[in-house]
């Protein structure tokens, strides 16, 4: 039986359509964007007409997308624009949160070992920033250049950031404001231009694009460095022959995301609300992280809290792929040891539960039957583990 795949907020396969969209990138139109012959312009409009899909996923206008190898090079390059806007070398204050991705933490934790002052506010149970934090961190910092950088939609619980409210919040602290919206473009609403957003990340691989691909959104007027120089590409803001065919997939998934968006959001409710269902009473203690209407609902991330479910849980995903089930936990592999995962530790969850996390999220192409094969899956392997754990874990069967 084939493999079941129910981690779409990792990446997305290919969408065949967004596939065949990029074969004349592959075998025809090759030309330079940069050249002025007819083989340059047949590649400049391809570009071009990418660029305008890719920017209705933020109601942008295409003059203000950037095209670049995916989300952590999008996230980097705002931070570095940030900072060059907000006066060079002048004094800089940098607000995140606890929960972000590690393409904003680790390049503000550079920042912060170079003298540079960044705060790491609260989030909720969804992980979503707590707003309320956003003023106490600020005052008493007139002085500084005032920059943040808060996701959208949060990548392990999909918790959704009130964006208008944190846009004002950002503009009434006459602050910088970038956010990251690799998990939510395509997926949510968004118009940009009703909001102080200055900078907003996407990636293509998240919406069933290809890998190496992305954009940034950099408000119109916004005098910024160049994020990479050698060549005049992306109007002087990023040198260096373009992906033309990475673009292509992009602009392509970005069309099919808005034009589908409603009909995937129906169809991810269901899913979501069969798998805590059905979890909920094979396991009556778990956890659902980022549940509710304050969640996107192609994200369900599901804690076995470890004084419920007292099981080894680095071994849950192991155990799953051994099964043919593809899934997230709340840990990461760094050379070779488990380590829990920041975000599940800051929503209050001790390391044990964290890692005793699965995170289950489904694509434009995740059908019914996949996810009700994949939960069964995960339910056996869960008791089998129980089983093996302690002899108390028998009490706990899974109800059927």
């Amino acid at each position: 039986m084939k493999n079941i795949y129910l981690d779409n907020a990792a990446t997305t396969p290919i969408d065949p359509r967004v596939f065949d969209a990029m074969l004349p990138g592959l075998r025809d139109e090759f030309g330079n964007p940069s050249s002025a012959h007819a083989h340059g312009r047949s590649a400049r409009a391809a570009v071009e007409k990418a660029r305008e899909h890719v920017a209705q996923l933020l109601g942008a206008d295409a003059s203000e997308m950037v095209f670049t190898s995916g989300g952590t090079e999008s996230d980097n390059a705002a931070i570095h624009m940030m900072l060059g806007a907000a006066g060079g070398t002048a004094p800089v204050h940098f607000l995140t949160s606890q929960a972000e991705h590690h393409a904003i933490m680790q390049p503000l934790e550079q920042l912060e070992e170079r003298s540079v002052r960044v705060d790491f506010i609260g989030v909720d149970s969804s992980a979503v920033p707590r707003l309320d934090h956003v003023a106490a961190s600020f005052s008493g910092d007139e002085q500084l250049h005032r920059c943040m950088s808060l996701m959208h939609v949060n990548n392990e619980t999909g918790g959704i950031l009130d964006l208008q409210q944190a846009a004002a919040i950002a503009d009434s602290h006459s602050c910088l404001f970038h956010s990251d919206m690799v998990q939510s473009a395509g997926k949510l609403p968004i118009a940009i231009h009703d909001l102080h957003v200055d900078f907003a990340s996407l990636s293509a691989h998240k919406i069933h694009g290809p890998k190496g691909a992305g954009a940034l959104y950099i408000r119109k007027g916004m005098s910024v460095d160049p994020m990479m120089v050698g060549g005049s590409q992306e109007r002087g803001r990023r040198g260096g022959t373009e992906n033309l065919i990475g673009i292509i997939g992009l602009g392509e998934a970005a069309r099919l995301a808005v034009l589908e968006m409603d009909e995937r959001h129906q169809r991810w409710n269901k899913l979501k609300m069969f798998t805590t269902e059905r979890l909920g009473n094979a396991f009556p203690d778990i956890v659902i992280n980022g549940d509710g209407d304050a969640a996107l609902p192609n994200i369900c991330s599901v804690t076995f809290p470890a004084d419920a479910y007292p099981m080894d849980g680095e071994l849950i995903t192991a155990r799953c792929d051994l099964s043919g089930l593809s899934v997230s936990s709340g840990s990461a592999c760094t050379a070779g040891s488990v380590i829990p995962s920041h975000v599940m530790k800051a929503i209050g969850h001790d390391d044990a539960s964290s890692i005793s996390t699965v995170r289950l999220s489904y694509g434009a192409q995740t059908t019914e039957d996949e996810v009700r094969r994949g939960v069964e899956v995960l339910i056996e392997v869960i008791q089998d583990m129980l089983d093996r754990s302690s002899p108390l874990s028998h009490s706990r069967t899974a109800m059927p």
